[in-house]
């Protein structure tokens, strides 16, 4: 571990981009996007077994260094499960905790709540990656995995 506090100290905010084992480094946590397409519950579990959980989105910079990194949807660490449109991060923080959303506000309007979208994803379509939709936890997707530097 003390060769990716090293490598993270090395370089800027700009240069969020230096791979360790797939990972990426960025401001204090790496990230793992997934080439795999899973389920939101099997991705997440997959994050889980790496020592990180799917991504929690905590800022606009963060979202941009995400969006910058993906070309088609991927499962963020958001959802509905437990109470039908009241959305959690898997960190346990509301969004309104979090400070930030990114659901995208044109037609159609998301969240859209539907009875099976009760999982959020990063992107829907190539035109819209820089939004955040609900949609089937059961549809495979890839994945974006977070953990931070200790």
């Amino acid at each position: 571990m003390e060769g990716l506090i090293t490598l993270y100290s090395s370089f800027t905010a700009q240069s969020c981009n230096t791979s360790v084992d797939g990972w990426i480094a960025c401001r204090g946590k790496l990230f793992l996007f997934s080439s795999d397409k899973l389920n939101w519950r099997s991705s997440r579990d997959v994050c889980v077994s790496k020592g990180a959980d799917l991504v929690t989105i905590t800022s606009q910079l963060e979202q941009d260094f995400l969006v910058s990194k993906i070309k088609e949807t991927h499962w963020i660490g958001l959802n509905g499960l437990q109470t039908e449109g009241h959305w959690v991060c898997v960190n346990y923080q509301t969004l309104t905790e979090t400070g930030v959303q990114f659901w995208f506000s044109r037609n159609p309007k998301q969240p859209n709540d539907g009875r099976t979208a009760n999982c959020a994803a990063l992107g829907n379509v190539k035109d819209h990656l820089d939004s955040w939709f609900d949609a089937s936890c059961t549809k495979p997707k890839n994945f974006i995995c977070e953990k931070l530097i200790n």
